[in-house]
């Protein structure tokens, strides 16, 4: 009996030393793992690995085939400190930062991926001469992230996220630049095309007219007054389109100016400032002066400030349209 309690008691103390080396042994070896693969260390592979290392493989062999109570102990100490230090090396591996200094104090390893952080929606332009994209729409946007490869070139990863805006979000085109670290220094955004006949009102058409002279940069958008060679001059219209090359002006009328320019060139083209109010007015030059297109709703206004019934207005003014629709524009008034 004194000696099973002797072999027992020195067998637990070489337990006790040798587990304290496979502790820091395996610690080391699960917090390295756990570092590069992001997953933890099987127990049974780190006592495994540990009585190996210590070289317990053939004394475990010799034990159990004639085990010993003292040698049972050795192996179960060292195993519970090997597991202890498997545990321990996982934590530790947990709370070391994977950007930065790495475990050899190298450099630590390169992120896999990057994230495209958008700007606010006040810092989302708009690109110009293309049609604009709602404001809702840029509230959407607004800061939103992106995960990306980061093994790419910035060229690509910037198209990756032009992509993503075109093809998830609906939007017709998009300008963006990154800087070296993926930031975003850059970005505007524009809506689809939508064709010329969707932004017709009903009772207009599209007219192109065949011009000498514009002014240089002239764009969509933009106020002029036309002054044609039949001697009519269209007053205030919006340019809805512009082809250079072949010199011709889009602009978006009533059916009746279409009647009264039909076959007509501009002889120029002049810009007006934005702030003039839109319409399509249009004067007739002639040998006494030039008449203006006639205003039916302003006559029957100044008709009832002077006291005329809104019935007899409205005759008058139809009288007054009549007469004037007959008359032949380049003959002399009576």
């Amino acid at each position: 009996m004194y000696e099973v309690i002797t072999e027992s008691l020195i067998g637990f103390l070489w337990g006790i030393m040798y587990g304290a080396v496979a502790f820091f042994i395996v610690m080391l070896l699960s917090a390295v793992y756990r570092y590069f693969t992001n997953e933890r260390l099987s127990s049974f592979i780190g006592i495994l690995f540990g009585l190996g290392f210590l070289g317990f493989t053939g004394g475990l062999l010799a034990i159990l085939e004639q085990p010993t109570f003292g040698g049972a102990l050795k192996i179960v100490a060292v195993s519970i400190f090997i597991v202890w230090g498997v545990n321990t090396g996982d934590k530790i591996a947990e709370k070391i930062p994977k950007k930065g200094v790495s475990l050899l104090g190298i450099g630590g390893p390169k992120a896999a991926y990057l994230t495209v952080k958008l700007p606010h929606s006040r810092l989302i332009h708009d690109i110009a001469a293309k049609p604009k994209v709602p404001e809702s729409l840029k509230e959407e946007l607004s800061e939103r992230e992106f995960t990306l490869p980061a093994d790419r070139p910035i060229e690509e990863i910037a198209n990756r996220v032009k992509r993503r805006l075109m093809t998830d979000w609906g939007i017709g085109d998009a300008e963006i630049e990154l800087d070296q670290s993926g930031k975003v220094i850059h970005l505007a955004i524009a809506a689809k095309e939508k064709g010329l006949s969707v932004s017709i009102p009903e009772g207009n058409v599209a007219i192109p007219i065949k011009y000498n002279i514009v002014p240089a940069q002239l764009a969509a958008g933009d106020l002029v007054k036309i002054f044609l060679d039949n001697s009519e001059v269209i007053e205030k219209i919006e340019v809805k389109g512009i082809n250079e090359e072949e010199k011709i002006i889009t602009i978006v009328a009533d059916v009746g100016l279409l009647e009264r320019i039909r076959g007509a060139k501009a002889e120029l083209v002049v810009a007006l400032p934005a702030a003039i109010q839109k319409q399509s007015s249009i004067s007739v030059e002639q040998k006494s002066g030039a008449i203006e297109e006639f205003e039916i709703q302003k006559i029957v206004n100044l008709l009832k400030k002077v006291g005329v019934a809104d019935d007899v207005a409205d005759k008058i003014v139809k009288q007054v349209q009549a007469k004037l629709s007959k008359m032949d524009p380049l003959s002399p008034q009576e």
